[in-house]
């Protein structure tokens, strides 16, 4: 979201130099084979930073300045297209407080320049989006007031900062500007198309409101007093005819619709209107008030709907209709959307309640006023009585664009939700007061087919008082503790009790008083009790306006809990504006590490809600760490890729690579016992931006884009689902990132059809969104389970052990944070590995209270219990809190020799005795036959050979006997294909074991 985009210091160095093309052509042909499609596109974009005028010349190519947008800088919205030769007219503009934007393709250039000549003379240069002639401060645009006179604006881009480097096309238009008022009717030809009269009046007290009864007006709201006022036929209050009136309007104004307070469903029509919380009284003897909302129109003709247009519901009384000159600026956030539906009927009983927000006056809500406090829930009875709710969850999503209420509800219940005034924007603008109502289903969910007799007890084991952060992550170590580490920087750690408790608290402080949001926590696969050394990742602990560059990678020796040693293995990976941040980490099964790194932006492009931070190229990916490369190179790594940075993950000696992108923002992922990589991943609420993919663009697949320029999306009103990847190397997986050459959201919209991840909705009966025929990304690779909207799936583990007979054996478990507040079930196909079967927690006694914001989950693979961390807030540093989930059906010890964790293989040194030897080669192996030795055991001595996959699955035995010196030499016939990854030979005899790790590749 910072502006500056500064070039690259390694090509800049080169550039100086007359073989500096020489060079960087030799290090571009250097690239894997494997990866030099995917080099070649990242290097394309990489040079875009580039200011050395020898390159840039020859690289970036193409850039201009397409049009000019009139901005009103009060709502910081678009007004109009500034076409040469246009007249803008003070007198009817919405705001004398103006700005323009320049529009440029690519959507983002290095810099522009502006030159403003005529009746008043301004230059400007602009180097980050969006580029406006008076500047702006992270998307608030900074007022002008023009004088009238004639003007003349020329805009140039530079493929540079500060108007250095290539030079674009530029784009010069004409304009004039008058102040001329006009004496013609505010509003005019009222038109009826339901056959019954409309008429004009003004909006006083007494006047009658309808064309057709006596009814009249009790009350006005001040604001609106003696306005123009449209009188409408009450016989029309069952029409659901579209448009049903229509009338013209020679200025902006300010339209308010006044409806029947009974609705319990608006028609479509009137989506994006905005509810003041302001009535008009009435004496109607059904109701005494109408409810207003507002949208504001420029000057045209305006088209409403019928009052009974579908979906509405509940109305028995025709609205009317105010007219007010000039855009009455609402500052006050309000609600777009809300799931279930108003008047929703048969709604389950897991079903959480969430609503899409709009803030005109601030950039997102304040998540610290979203509680349970402001954020209700209330039951309806029979009587119209109601109770409210208690034991709810309520938080806001990270960007503060949408909220979300779980709770116990009750079958064939009705119930109102409620979003109250003193939820507050990041400005302190209060809310409009929200309220809806649902009924919910008859059914009660139970659990079936094999996981019938599955349930956890539930047991508080650390709660509110035990300090001020949320735990992040939880972790079972080789040494059989308990390990959270906390959004302030610290890793406690507990004994566990055989009853699953936990005791003898421990506070580790890797970075001293300095404060992190250390998020990930995982222990290397050849750790010990003995040898307790474990990674991390960490960036900076704010949540607003944090420090771009700040995330790291680091190893941890927690051997001695006082003075634990951290090694930085990576630097200066990205951070985003809020808590995108660099998440936690796997090691997989080549023995790389694996995590994933956050967007910085809700689309692509950058947005208020994020700060206006830009996609770095390691943003919104899943990226893999080799340790020895990394080693090789010094430590630590500097993976700055901009910004005074030159790092390339598409290099061949790069240690820190791009594994998969597109990944938005995925908490937690797993290695799963079948070979995969499964990630979770949250979708962005509604407001976001999209990137515009030009014709003749270079693409994601390398070749250069033919196809119809997709224009770039503003205000997305699509909330994006969170999905199941199944992730494979090289994939996209719909989150665009222009430096990667990727545009396009999810899955585009390639035919009429209703395609798999489209980004498309309906805003007043019109489709928006992506234009059929937008392609999906050349190598996006879709979604394999769709959780839903709003539901943030973080913490996500495969469950091991035998408990419950081993029904839940190789399944996974993943918090649902936000919607659902519980741990889902997701069970694998055996054959289809892409197929996914889901068991919701409500169907599983344990898995749901609700819980409060429940953000990750671990299992002690001895046990079979559960241990889950409940964040409380949506956002911010979180409360403390660490649930246990008892297996009431716990593992049996035959779990332990059959199916153990990689770390509990080697926990057991009592079992190892020193200086028998087992070794294993080629290692890395192929996969087929193993060539073994084992050394100073017994003469004569029975010695079995283990091979143990990374999850503790035995998957073959050999015995063979020693020698009389203690010795054996085995071949080892695998009578199957193995996996890659990483796996152990353990050698087991009467005087003791050893054992060794294999990589099988």
């Amino acid at each position: 979201m910072k502006k500056e985009c500064t070039p690259y210091q390694k090509f800049v160095e080169l550039s100086s130099r007359k073989w500096s093309v020489t060079l960087l052509l030799a290090f571009v042909v250097s690239m894997q084979a494997q990866t030099a499609v995917y080099a070649d596109k990242a290097i394309e974009n990489l040079k875009k930073n580039l200011n050395s005028p020898v390159l840039s010349h020859t690289l970036l190519e193409g850039e201009r300045v397409v049009s000019f947008t009139l901005i009103n800088a009060d709502t910081d919205q678009p007004i109009q297209t500034i076409a040469n030769g246009a007249t803008l007219n003070l007198a009817t503009l919405p705001t004398k407080n103006l700005n323009i934007q320049a529009n440029t393709e690519p959507t983002m250039v290095g810099s522009v320049v502006f030159n403003l000549s005529g009746k008043q003379v301004y230059n400007k240069t602009e180097t980050g989006a969006p580029y406006s002639l008076f500047g702006d401060i992270l998307g608030d645009y900074k007022p002008w007031v023009p004088a009238t006179g004639s003007y003349q604006l020329k805009c140039t881009p530079y493929s540079g900062a500060s108007g250095s480097g290539a030079v674009g096309a530029a784009l010069t238009i004409s304009f004039n500007v008058v102040n001329q008022s006009t004496t013609t009717s505010l509003v005019s030809n009222i038109r009826s198309y339901t056959g019954n009269s409309y008429s004009q009046s003004k909006l006083v007290v007494g006047v009658t409101f309808y064309t057709d009864r006596d009814y009249q007006i009790t009350s006005v709201p001040a604001s609106l007093n003696n306005q123009v006022f449209i009188k409408t036929p009450n016989d029309d209050k069952y029409n659901t005819a579209s448009p049903a009136v229509s009338f013209s309007v020679n200025q902006s104004v300010t339209v308010y619709v006044a409806y029947d307070p009974l609705a319990t469903q608006l028609p479509n029509w009137m989506n994006g209107w905005q509810k003041t919380g302001e009535r008009i009284g009435i004496n109607d003897p059904r109701i005494s008030y109408l409810e207003l909302y507002s949208k504001t129109y420029v000057a045209g003709t305006v088209s409403l709907g019928g009052n009974f247009a579908s979906p509405a519901i509940g109305s028995k009384n025709t609205y009317v209709v105010v007219v007010k000159p000039g855009s009455t600026a609402n500052t006050h956030p309000y609600v777009t959307a809300v799931r279930p539906e108003d008047g929703a009927t048969n709604v389950s009983l897991d079903k959480s309640i969430s609503v899409d927000l709009m803030y005109p006056g601030g950039t997102s809500i304040d998540g610290s006023t979203v509680n349970t406090s402001t954020v209700k829930l209330y039951s309806v009875s029979s009587t119209g009585t109601k109770t409210q709710i208690s034991g709810t969850a309520v938080n806001s999503t990270a960007a503060g664009d949408a909220i979300t209420l779980s709770a116990s509800l009750r079958p064939n219940t009705n119930y109102e939700f409620q979003i109250t005034s003193a939820v507050k924007d990041d400005n302190g603008n209060t809310m409009i007061p929200f309220t809806s109502r649902f009924k919910t289903t008859g059914t009660t969910p139970v659990s079936t087919g094999d996981l019938s007799g599955v349930s956890f007890t539930e047991k508080t084991l650390i709660d509110n008082t035990f300090g001020s952060d949320g735990f992040t992550s939880l972790v079972v170590g080789p040494d059989h503790r308990l390990y959270a580490t906390t959004s302030g920087g610290k890793i406690e750690r507990w004994d566990i009790r055989s009853d699953g408790t936990i005791t003898n608290r421990v506070t580790i402080a890797p970075f001293g008083t300095s404060r992190r949001l250390l998020i990930g926590l995982q222990f290397a696969p050849n750790a010990t009790s003995s040898s307790l050394v474990a990674w991390i990742s960490h960036s900076s602990p704010v949540f607003t306006n944090a420090p771009d560059w700040s995330g790291k990678i680091s190893r941890i020796n927690l051997n001695n809990p006082s003075a634990p040693q951290v090694t930085d293995y990576v630097v200066n990976l990205p951070r985003s504006y809020k808590d995108h941040s660099t998440n936690s980490l796997k090691f997989g099964p080549d023995g790389a590490l694996y995590f994933p790194q956050g967007s910085n932006s809700a689309m692509g492009a950058a947005d208020g809600a994020w700060g206006y931070r830009p996609e770095r190229l390691l943003n919104g990916a899943i990226l893999r760490l080799d340790i020895t490369k990394a080693q090789q190179q010094g430590l630590p790594v500097n993976v700055k890729t901009q910004d005074g940075g030159n790092y390339n993950p598409y290099a061949s000696n790069a240690p820190l690579t791009i594994y998969a992108s597109g990944v938005r923002n995925a908490y937690d992922l797993v290695w799963h016992s079948n070979g995969e990589l499964y990630v979770p991943t949250n979708g962005s609420a509604a407001g976001g931006n999209t990137p515009a993919l030009p014709y003749g663009t270079k693409w994601s697949n390398g070749q250069t884009y033919t196809g119809p320029t997709v224009a770039a999306l503003k205000d997305v009103r699509d909330t994006q689902s969170d999905y199941l990847f199944r992730v494979v190397k090289g994939g996209y997986y719909g989150h665009p990132n222009p430096l990667r050459n990727e545009y396009i959201l999810f899955g585009g919209n390639p035919t009429s059809g209703t395609d798999p991840g489209e980004v498309v909705w309906t805003e007043n009966g019109v489709q928006q969104g992506y234009k059929v025929g937008t392609p999906s990304e050349p190598n996006y690779r879709g979604f394999i389970y769709d959780f839903g909207l709003n539901i943030s799936a973080n913490g996500a583990i495969e469950y091991k052990s035998n408990a419950f007979n081993g029904k839940l054996r190789g399944k996974m478990m993943v918090c649902r944070f936000s919607g659902g507040d519980d741990i889902i079930i997701l069970a694998p196909d055996a054959t289809n590995k892409s197929k996914i079967t889901a068991t919701e927690g409500i169907k599983v006694p344990g898995l749901r209270r609700p819980f409060a914001n429940p953000l990750d989950v671990i299992e002690d693979v001895k046990t079979g219990n559960l241990y889950v961390s409940e964040y409380y807030d949506g956002n911010g540093d979180g409360k403390p809190r660490i649930t246990l989930l008892k297996a009431d059906v716990p593992a049996t010890n035959s779990t332990i020799a059959q199916r153990t964790s990689v770390s509990s293989i080697v926990e057991e040194p009592e079992e190892i005795v020193s200086g028998l030897k087992v070794s294993v080669y080629p290692n890395p192996n192929p996969g087929d036959n193993l060539h073994v030795a084992v050394q100073n055991f017994a003469p004569q001595e029975p010695v079995t050979l283990s091979l143990i996959d990374v999850v503790g699955t035995v998957v073959h035995t050999t015995a063979v006997q020693t020698n009389e010196l203690g010795n054996a030499n085995a071949d080892v016939n695998l009578n199957q294909k193995m996996l890659r990854g990483i796996y152990f030979l353990k050698a087991t005899g009467a005087t003791g074991s050893t054992q060794t790790k294999l990589i099988i590749e």
